[in-house]
Formats: C-alpha cells, sequence, structure tokens
C-alpha cells in the first residue's frame, strides 16, 4: 500500500512563479495511517469547517464519518452501493440501486431527506443552484431544490457531441462531473470506464445546457479536476495520459506521457499543487505524484504509513495494494486518501481499507539534529553540537536549553542556520539534573518545520563506596554462607552483582545474584562452601558513580572422615573417654579414609602408639585418593597385644597436592589387638 512511485509530469494550473524543489521521497512528519471498518470505497470528501471526512461503502451501503485522524464518528446504513458524495450546504450522496439521492446534515452526519429521482444517480455536482447528476445510459439529469417541491429533470436531449448530432446518449457509462470554482454555471464531464472517452464543458445555467466544448481524451476516462482559478482542467486517462486542458476551449495546455504507470485519481489544493495517484504497469502498486504550482515534474514522491489491526499489528505493505480516492483539506496543507490492501490470501479474504493522512505532504521534509554530551559536571563547560540541512542557511532557528532550574527554559546557540548548516556552541550547567536540548526549524514556504529533542545528565562525580564482608573467614565443608554487600550513594544505577569463584579450574566463575540494592544500599547473596571461594562485589557504574568491585576470600577446610573395620568388638580400656577398636592379632585393620574430591588430592595418614606415657608417632605418610575421594589403606605386619594406638586422616593445604581447601584433620580413631 503505497501513494506513488511513477514519476508522472503534469501542468499546474496557475499563475504563481515556479519554484522547483528537489525530488524527494518518504513520508512527512507525522502521517499516519487507521484502519477503516469498510471492505470497499466509493468517494471521500473533506469537510473542512467540521473537520470531518465522508467516505462511501458501495458494498457496506453505507456512509461513514470519521475525524482527520481517522477515527469513525459516526456511520449511515441502508444504502446500499452507494457511490458518489458531494458537500455543498449538505452532504448529498448518491445511491444508484435505489435511484435516490440523500442528503445528510454534515454537523451530525444526521440524514435529512432523501430524493427520488427514478433514474440511477452515480455521480454528482453543484452548479447553477441545482444538483447535477450522471447516470448509466441516461446521460445527465438534476434535482432543483429551490423551489416548494424537489423537481428532477432527466437530461437525455442534450446535443451530443461531434458525430453523434442525432442527440443519442453521449456516455455508455455515468460522466463523471465536476463544477467550475469561478464559474457557478461551468460544469465538466468526462466519459468512464471506456477505451475511449469524451470531455465535456456544459453551461448548465440553460434549459436545457449549452454544451460549450468538447474533446477525446486520448484513453478511458478516469478522473477530472479544476485548477482553483477555474482556468484550467486536469485529466487522468487511462492510456498513461496526463493533460492540463483549458476550461474555455478545451485545448491542450500541456499533456505528459505517465512512462510506466495508469494515472487513476487527481486532486487540486487551492494553491494548484496537484495531486495525481498512478498504478504502476508490472507491479500494480499505487502511488502519489505532487507536482507544485509552476512545474511539469514531480517534485515529490509519497508513501503510505503502515496501518495497525486492532492489536496493533502492523498490516504488510505489498504489492496487491491500491489507492482509490484523493482529496486535499480545504484551505489547508492535509492530503488524504484511501488505501486499499486487495485480497490475496486465504487468511485475507477481503480488501482491507486505511485511511491515510499525509500532513503537509507538498513541502519538502527536514532533518535536524542536536548532540549534547552524554554527561556533564556541575560548573563546568560542555560543547554542544549540531546538524541542520545547508540548504536552509540563513532561515530562523530556535535551540533551547531546560533544566529544573529554568523550567521555561533559555534560548541557546545560533538563531539562524549557519551556512554549512553545522554548527556548536559551549554551555554551563550550574545545577545538576536532567538538561533538556530542543531544536526547532519553523518552517518555510517550501520546507516543513521539524523539532529534535535531546538530553544529558549533569551532576558531580562522586567516588564508590562498596564492601563486602566475610574477607579472611573459615568454614566448615558444606556450610551456606551469607554474604553482605553494601553500596555507597550512587547517581543513578543502583544495581549490585555478586560472584563466586572457587578454587580451581574446573569451576569456573558463576553469577549467584544480581538485583537492586534495598533503601540501606544492602544486597545479601547465599553461598554454599565447598571449596575456598573468592567472592565479589561489582558496581557498573553510571555517569557520576565510578565502577567498583570488592573482593572476599573465604576459606572452606576440607571435609575428613575416617572409617575403621575388621574389629571384632568397640568399648572403652580402664577410665579413657573415648573407645577403642579391639583386634585380634591375626587380624589386619582396615582404615577407610574419606575427603572432598579434587583432581590429584591426597590424604596424609599418620599412627601414633602411646609409649612412654604420651603419644608417639609411630607411622605416617600422603596416600592417594581415588576420584571419589576415598583412600583404603590396610595396616599388616606382626601385631603386639596389649599395645594401644591411634590413626586419623587429615587434608594439608599445599601439602595434600592441592590449595583448594583449608587444612582439616579428622578425628582420631584409637585401637589394640588382643589375643
Amino acid at each position: 500500500m503505497r501513494l506513488i512511485r511513477a514519476a508522472v509530469s503534469v501542468a499546474v494550473m496557475t499563475g504563481v512563479t515556479a519554484v522547483a524543489l528537489q525530488l524527494s521521497s518518504g513520508p512527512a512528519a507525522a502521517d499516519s495511517a487507521a484502519l477503516l471498518p469498510s471492505t470497499s470505497v466509493g468517494d471521500l470528501v473533506v469537510d473542512g469547517a467540521h473537520q470531518r471526512i465522508f467516505l462511501s461503502d458501495p458494498a457496506g451501503g453505507r456512509v461513514i464519518t470519521t475525524n482527520y485522524a481517522g477515527k469513525v464518528l459516526a456511520t449511515a446504513s441502508g444504502f446500499m452501493g452507494v457511490r458518489d458524495l458531494m458537500l455543498s450546504d449538505r452532504l448529498y450522496a448518491a445511491v444508484p440501486d435505489a435511484g435516490t439521492i440523500v442528503a445528510f446534515d454534515p454537523a451530525t452526519s444526521a440524514r435529512v431527506a432523501t430524493y427520488d429521482t427514478g433514474g440511477t444517480p452515480r455521480t454528482l455536482a453543484a452548479a447553477a443552484g441545482k444538483i447535477w447528476f450522471g447516470e448509466d445510459r441516461k446521460g445527465l439529469g438534476s434535482l432543483d431544490l429551490s423551489g416548494p417541491q424537489p423537481v428532477v429533470v432527466h437530461r437525455e436531449g442534450i446535443p451530443a457531441y461531434g458525430s453523434l448530432a442525432d442527440g443519442g446518449n453521449w456516455w455508455l457509462d455515468a460522466p463523471k462531473i465536476v463544477s467550475s470554482p469561478t464559474n457557478p454555471d461551468l460544469i465538466a464531464t468526462l466519459e468512464l470506464g471506456s477505451s475511449s472517452s469524451t470531455l465535456g464543458l456544459l453551461d448548465v445555467s440553460t434549459d436545457p445546457p449549452t454544451l460549450v466544448g468538447h474533446r477525446a481524451t486520448e484513453g478511458g476516462g478516469v478522473d477530472l479536476a479544476f485548477s482553483p482559478d477555474g482556468s484550467r482542467l486536469v485529466v487522468n486517462a487511462s492510456r498513461g495520459r496526463v493533460t492540463a486542458w483549458s476550461s474555455t476551449d478545451l485545448s491542450t495546455i500541456e499533456s505528459y506521457e505517465a512512462t510506466g504507470a495508469f494515472p487513476r485519481t487527481v486532486a487540486v489544493r487551492d494553491d494548484g499543487t496537484v495531486a495525481v495517484v498512478v498504478e504502476g504497469k508490472s507491479t500494480y502498486e499505487d502511488n502519489i505524484a505532487l507536482y507544485t504550482p509552476g512545474t511539469a515534474t514531480a517534485t515529490r514522491e509519497l508513501d503510505l504509513q503502515q496501518a495497525r489491526d486492532a492489536g496493533g499489528v502492523p498490516i504488510p505493505l505489498n504489492l496487491t495494494s491500491a489507492a482509490r480516492v484523493l482529496a486535499w483539506e480545504p484551505g489547508g496543507t492535509r492530503l488524504f486518501g484511501v488505501a486499499v490492501k486487495l485480497p490475496g490470501s486465504v487468511s485475507q479474504p477481503d480488501p482491507i481499507l486505511s485511511l491515510q493522512v499525509l500532513n503537509d505532504p507538498v513541502k519538502k521534509p527536514v532533518m535536524i539534529n542536536i548532540w549534547p554530551p552524554t554527561k556533564a559536571e556541575v560548573g563546568e563547560a560542555y560543547t554542544v553540537t549540531g546538524m541542520v540541512p545547508s540548504e536552509l542557511a540563513g532561515l530562523p532557528l530556535v535551540i533551547t536549553h531546560t533544566d529544573p532550574s529554568t523550567p521555561g527554559g533559555r534560548r541557546v546557540g545560533p538563531e539562524t542556520v549557519p551556512p554549512s548548516g553545522t554548527f556548536e556552541f559551549q554551555d554551563v550547567q550550574t545545577v545538576a539534573g536532567k538538561v533538556t536540548y530542543t531544536i526547532s526549524f519553523p518552517g518555510s514556504d517550501l520546507y516543513a518545520a521539524a523539532s529534535e529533542t535531546n538530553w544529558l545528565d549533569v551532576a558531580t562525580t562522586r567516588p564508590t563506596t562498596l564492601t563486602l564482608d566475610r574477607n579472611g573467614s573459615t568454614w566448615a565443608a558444606g556450610v551456606t554462607v551469607t554474604f553482605t554487600a553494601k553500596l555507597g550513594a550512587t547517581h543513578q544505577v543502583r544495581e549490585v552483582q555478586i560472584f563466586a569463584d572457587p578454587a580451581g579450574s574446573d569451576q569456573p566463575k558463576r553469577r549467584v545474584r544480581a538485583d537492586n540494592v534495598d533503601s540501606k544500599g544492602i544486597l545479601t547473596a547465599s553461598i554454599k562452601l565447598t571449596r575456598n571461594t573468592t567472592v565479589t562485589a561489582v558496581f557498573i557504574g553510571d555517569d557520576f558513580t565510578p565502577a567498583k568491585s570488592v573482593t572476599s576470600t573465604v576459606y572452606t577446610r576440607a571435609s575428613v572422615a575416617t572409617a575403621v573395620t575388621r574389629h571384632y568388638k568397640s568399648g572403652k580400656i580402664g577410665s579413657t573417654s573415648y573407645y577403642y577398636y579391639y583386634f585380634r592379632r591375626t587380624t589386619n585393620p582396615v582404615f577407610t579414609s574419606t575427603i572432598n574430591p579434587y583432581p590429584g588430592r591426597k590424604q596424609y595418614q599418620q599412627i601414633d602408639v602411646w609409649k612412654g606415657g604420651k603419644w608417639v608417632v609411630w607411622g605416617k605418610g600422603y596416600y592417594g585418593l581415588s576420584s571419589a575421594g576415598k583412600a583404603v589403606r590396610e595396616l599388616k605386619g606382626t601385631h603386639s597385644t596389649g599395645v594401644r594406638y591411634r590413626v586419623r586422616s587429615a587434608y594439608i593445604s599445599g601439602k595434600s597436592g592441592d590449595s583448594a581447601n583449608a587444612t582439616a584433620y579428622g578425628p582420631y580413631r584409637y585401637f589394640t589387638f588382643t589375643k
């Protein structure tokens, strides 16, 4: 769904001095599209007095009223086949299927009257105090509402064009009718839907109307419009012809080939700007070309805006689209059209219509920019840069600085566009807070107004305070420890991340929590310790608070246990407070040690003997552990009875093959031998 691509040229029908614009493309600022609740469109008229748009929906038999944004305000139903609309003192709608012309109050959209024509009115125009309508295979009719009763006349006997001097019908189909904006008695008629059409001028002040002139269009008639001064007619024909003709004798003023396009609708603005809808020959995609007064080539090409469904999902713009109607805002700058996305799939069995609102499309859109730094210190000067198209050099420019201390803003920077289009200036902010810069170009006769806003934070850089507890503490293996990070004052960001990095290369550093600190600046994280672990708290910083990280290294004792097997009993010896394991002297004790595993880890094991009233080392050494952290040792040899022994296992950091844990000793196991 696009309005214009083909570069069609057309004469502009006023005496305004010619001004050439560089060809540009793209939507004007604030252009929009709104879905319409219909699957067909017959006509569109714009009511500038009430800022309303009226559309006819032939398939739905409705006249729809919207505001300028496309919001539906009213719907009148029961008019199947409704076609042309005409706005004068009232809004009139042609309903050919019913043979009627229906009148509505444009202020309320309420129907006020229905007039039976006894024919098939399809097209409407007002001239010489009457409503004129075109009919299928009958010609021209009129509705006179000036008397006490409506009077309908069918004008089948009007002298025919050229060789059709026998008084027969002029048109196979109802002609398009437009009335002159300057001559209240003059209308132009265009035969529609034929391979060769005829354009006629009629003075309808006489009875019957007087034929002023006629000529062939060199193709099937599509649409026509008067220039604002009434001196010329712009005619679209189906063979790619867009022609400007004199409204006095229909002589050709200018005629241009619509290369690669089939012209459709034409609309002329009050200042003489012409908008032409054309259809691409290969893509069948409609586009709109604009021609400013005095130009014969398109000065702008306009794209339609993408409409969205009720759920806000964009409706794809594709090549199966068509623009059916087009109208300018009376006395204004807006151009309204209806884009139709034709059905093309099972998911879209019906046409989808959207009201296109192009705001001031004649003027060239302007892109302006302003770039302050991302941050600045209170009281220190900083540089603001910007860019405006150099073609606007010398035109007014407004740049406003707004901050918490000056909510009304103050003017800064250049007041006219510099010759190069680029600029820079120095500024100073004495109060902390958000500073907003707004750059505005008020527009001109050729360029649309534009504005852009950017901002920066101004504050004072402060040192970052971040602490983390538990540093240097030692814990048992398997204990869950809560770490507390505390963040001091910052400018904006309050998030802290906490990471845990267990000793060893087999377990990577991991983030255990990331969140905003509480009102006291605190964030906690609980970590289950199995090895020595480095815990890190990280503040990423903000514009005025530097990033910072702090670490706490905590130590985790290895878990060491020793199991004794093959004993025949256990119990105390004398008054000792601990148990002994009893073995037969012919049995070899088995000691199974378990230490939390780590690659290449060894256990330290020591056996003591009670001798001379004290424990004396009897045997010791480092022994390998399995991947599960287990070591099984059998005490072999000739065992003496009545001797007391003890054994224990240990992990010695730095000596047991690694330093992933803190040194830890297991409990003593006491044993002796008997007969």
